[in-house]
């Protein structure tokens, strides 16, 4: 079976600051290529860093900031979990960070990685980022994070977006899952409609299969790993 993992964007990374608990937040890796970053704010927070803000200003399309009208007992804990997993759901090859010194976290990362999602949980930024000083046009990005690729195109994120509904019709009870890589390549085209190609719906597959939830073996048979995230 050829190998098609080189012809497939870098997986987005998505980092959630929980910045009632860590606020000194790194600039560089706003804008950062195929990096969405989520920054969450407890009601009392009323100050930015001005450098934060102009970066967020600039790449509005790949930042969103949260700020939350309840200061109870670990509200932004839930709040931090619920758009995590909703992310998760959106994009599950994705790559998934958590920025907190809180160790309450780590249930919740344990959880994602027995569900063969990555994720990992920062104590602040410099595990996140480089301590290199930045480069003209280069990221500052580990090697976890380092985008080899230009950002991926509209296209890219809609097949992710597919990939994700196509996760959630084989966790269907009822729903009936070719045992063949053939099959389920023909099934897909007929479920996802007539807008999806076979070179899409193969990509796809890979995507899956690289996020854990195929197993497709040298003679073509198909294992299916399922679980709710």
């Amino acid at each position: 079976m050829p190998n098609e993992s080189n012809d497939l964007p870098p997986p987005i990374n998505h980092v959630f600051v929980d910045y009632e608990n860590v606020h000194a937040v790194d600039p560089a890796i706003i804008g950062s290529r195929a990096v969405h970053v989520t920054l969450l704010l407890g009601a009392r927070k009323t100050k930015l860093d001005a450098t934060v803000v102009e970066k967020l200003m600039q790449h509005a399309a790949t930042v969103e900031m949260i700020r939350l009208t309840s200061s109870g007992r670990n509200a932004l804990d839930f709040a931090l979990a619920y758009y995590l997993g909703r992310a998760v759901v959106a994009d599950p090859c994705g790559h998934f960070h958590i920025v907190s010194k809180d160790k309450g976290y780590d249930a919740l990362i344990e959880h994602l990685r027995s569900k063969r999602i990555f994720a990992r949980r920062h104590e602040d930024f410099t595990t996140l980022t480089s301590s290199a000083a930045a480069k003209p046009a280069v990221s500052t990005l580990p090697s976890t994070l380092l985008a080899t690729k230009p950002q991926p195109k509209v296209e890219t994120v809609a097949l992710r977006e597919k990939a994700a509904r196509v996760l959630e019709h084989f966790r269907k009870p009822t729903t009936n899952r070719p045992r063949t890589k053939n099959r389920l390549t023909s099934h897909l085209v007929s479920h996802l409609g007539k807008k999806v190609t076979e070179a899409e719906v193969s990509r796809i597959i890979e995507m899956l299969s690289q996020a854990g939830h195929l197993v497709i073996d040298d003679k073509g048979k198909v294992t299916y790993h399922l679980d709710q995230a």
